[in-house]
C-alpha cells in the first residue's frame, strides 16, 4: 500500500515538467535561432531573390492589356446589338485563326493550343450585395508565350491578339445588316400582284425607318469615298415609297390585275366578312362602356385617395383612377378598332369592285411586270448603297466599342515582391517549427538514458 501511495505521488508532477519540457525547448529554439540571425536574414533574403527571379523570369515571356468596353449597354453585360457578351469569345477558335494568320504561325500550331497562352480576368471581379453582381466592363488580357510560340514575342503576339479581336467583335457586334439584304427571291411574280407589292411597301418601310434611326445617331455623317448622307438616302426612300410604289399599286388596282381573279374576290369577300363580324363586336363593347359611363354613380366620379407606402415605408394618400376612367379608355380602344376594321371593309370593298369590273390584256399585265422589276432594281440600288454608307458608319462608330491600355502593373508586382516575402517567412517558420520538434525529441531521448 505504500509503494502504491509512493509511485502516485512521484508521477503527479509529471504534466507540468512535461510543460516544462516544452517551454525549454521553445525557448532554446529561440535562442539558437537568434544567435544566428544575421544567417536566418541572409537566408530569407537569399530566397526572396530567388523566387523575385523565378517570378521576374516569367513576366519576361507574359505582356498584358487592360481591355475596355465603351458603350451603353456594356453596365448590363450586353454587346452593342444587345446580345450577351461575352469576354472568353477572346479566346474563341475564330479569333485564334486570325491571330495564327497574322503572326504566321500557319502549320506551326492550332487554335486550341494558341488558346492556352491567353488568360483574362475581370478588373472589377466582385460582388456589390448578396444578389446584386457587379459586371465588369474592363478585363485585363494576358498573354504568355509558354514555348508554344518561340518566333513571335509575348508583346508582339499580344498586339495582333487585339487587333484580331477588335475586327471579330466589330464584324458580329458592330451593327446589323441583314435588314438591308434584299433576296429576288421575296418577289414571286405566281403569287398575286397586290401581294407582291405590298412586299415591296415591307422594304420601303424597312429600310426608311432603318436610315432614320441612322440620321437620329448622327444627321451630319458623310461617307468618306461617297460623300453620301444618310438625309439624302432617307430622300431617295420616300420618293420610292410615296411615288414609285404608290403608282404601281395604282396601276394594278385600277386596271383589275391579278393572277387568280376568282380567288382573289373570294379571299377579299372573306376578309369583308370577318371584319364585318369584329367591327359589330368592337362596336358593341363600345356602346356597353358608354352605358356604363352614363350609370356610373356621380359620387364615385371624384378623384379617390387611398393608403399607400413610398419607398420609407411611410404611409401617404394617393391618388388612383376610377372605375369610370377604365371604362372610358376602355371605350376609345374600342372605337379604335371599330374604325380601322371599317377602313379595311372599304378598301377590301374597293378592291373588289375593279377586279370584277375591269379585266386586265395581256399588254398592261407585262407592264406590271416590268414596272415590278423596275422597283425591285431601285430597291437592290438603294439597298446596296445604304449598306456601303452604314457599313462605313458602325466600323467607324465600333472602333470606338472597345479599348486597348497598357497594363499598369508596377515593378514590385512584375517580381512578385509580396508573395516572394510571404513564402520566405513562411519557410523560416518551418524551419523554427522543424528545430523545435527536434530539441523536444532530442530532451525526450536524453531523460529516457537517464
Amino acid at each position: 500500500m505504500e509503494g502504491k501511495i509512493i509511485r502516485e505521488t512521484a508521477g503527479a508532477p509529471a504534466a507540468p515538467g512535461g510543460q516544462g519540457k516544452g517551454r525549454r525547448s521553445l525557448r532554446n529554439t529561440f535562442e539558437a535561432f537568434w544567435k544566428r540571425r544575421f544567417l536566418v536574414l541572409a537566408v530569407f533574403i537569399v530566397i526572396a531573390l530567388i523566387l523575385c527571379g523565378i517570378n521576374y523570369g516569367r513576366s519576361l515571356h507574359t505582356a498584358s492589356t487592360i481591355l475596355s468596353l465603351d458603350y451603353e449597354e456594356a453596365a448590363k453585360g450586353l454587346t452593342p446589338n444587345r446580345t450577351r457578351f461575352n469576354i472568353f469569345e477572346i479566346r474563341s477558335p475564330e479569333v485564334m485563326e486570325r491571330l495564327i494568320d497574322y503572326a504566321g504561325l500557319e502549320g506551326t500550331i492550332t487554335p486550341d493550343e494558341l488558346s492556352e497562352c491567353v488568360s483574362v480576368q475581370a478588373t472589377h471581379d466582385k460582388s456589390v450585395s448578396g444578389s446584386v453582381n457587379y459586371i465588369s466592363t474592363s478585363f485585363t488580357v494576358s498573354f504568355t508565350n509558354n514555348g508554344a510560340v518561340d518566333q513571335v514575342s509575348a508583346e508582339d503576339m499580344l498586339s495582333l491578339l487585339c487587333k484580331a479581336y477588335r475586327e471579330y467583335f466589330v464584324e458580329h457586334y458592330g451593327y446589323n445588316g441583314s435588314i438591308l439584304s434584299f433576296d429576288v427571291n421575296d418577289l414571286k411574280f405566281n403569287d398575286e400582284y397586290l401581294m407582291t407589292v405590298d412586299l415591296l411597301d415591307l422594304k420601303c418601310s424597312q429600310l426608311e425607318k432603318y436610315v432614320q434611326l441612322r440620321m437620329r445617331e448622327s444627321k451630319n455623317y458623310r461617307d468618306p469615298n461617297t460623300g453620301t448622307t444618310f438625309s439624302a438616302l432617307e430622300q431617295r426612300v420616300s420618293n420610292l415609297y410615296d411615288y414609285d410604289l404608290a403608282k404601281l399599286r395604282s396601276y394594278i388596282i385600277e386596271n383589275g390585275i391579278a393572277n387568280d381573279r376568282t380567288g382573289l374576290v373570294s379571299t377579299l369577300d372573306y376578309k369583308i366578312r370577318m371584319d364585318s363580324l369584329m367591327h359589330s363586336k368592337l362596336m358593341a363593347a363600345y356602346e356597353e362602356d358608354i352605358k356604363g359611363i352614363q350609370m356610373y354613380d356621380a359620387a364615385m366620379s371624384a378623384v379617390v385617395m387611398i393608403p399607400t407606402k413610398d419607398q420609407k415605408l411611410q404611409y401617404y394618400m394617393s391618388r388612383t383612377k376610377t372605375g369610370m376612367d377604365n371604362m372610358a379608355i376602355h371605350a376609345e380602344e374600342q372605337l379604335t378598332g371599330t374604325m380601322e376594321r371599317m377602313e379595311q371593309i372599304e378598301y377590301n370593298s374597293y378592291l373588289t369592285d375593279k377586279l370584277e369590273a375591269n379585266r386586265a390584256d395581256r399588254v398592261k399585265t407585262e407592264k406590271a411586270d416590268s414596272m415590278i422589276r423596275e422597283l425591285e432594281d431601285s430597291l437592290n440600288v438603294l439597298a446596296s448603297d445604304i449598306q456601303s454608307i452604314d457599313s462605313a458608319y458602325s466600323s467607324a462608330k465600333a472602333r470606338n466599342y472597345i479599348g486597348f491600355s497598357d497594363d499598369t502593373t508596377g515593378f514590385a508586382q512584375r517580381i512578385g515582391l509580396a508573395p516572394a516575402l510571404i513564402c520566405s517567412a513562411l519557410i523560416i517558420v518551418i524551419a523554427f517549427i522543424c528545430v523545435f520538434l527536434r530539441k523536444i525529441l532530442s530532451n525526450s531521448d536524453k531523460e529516457r538514458e537517464i
